[in-house]
């Protein structure tokens, strides 16, 4: 697998806020979103940090044979 040098991963801390008061809050949910730092990417950094379940709209993976935008490399 040839890595893409555009391919770049943040750490995506997102918290659950307790419905009610006096009940306790759910630990927050750590995920890994990957995104694209190419001119024509489909996910920006934006998208993948702020979108809900944007950490999987990049289905590539930062492998080069499943890129998303194979055409404009």
């Amino acid at each position: 697998m040839e890595k893409c040098q555009f391919y770049r991963t943040e750490m995506v801390t997102a918290r659950a806020h307790a419905p009610h008061s006096g009940r306790r809050e759910p630990p927050p949910q750590r995920t890994l979103a990957g995104w694209c730092a190419h001119d024509f990417s489909p996910v920006t950094r934006v998208q993948a940090v702020t979108v809900q379940g944007g950490a999987k709209l990049l289905t590539c993976g930062g492998d080069l044979a499943r890129c998303l935008i194979p055409d404009k490399l």
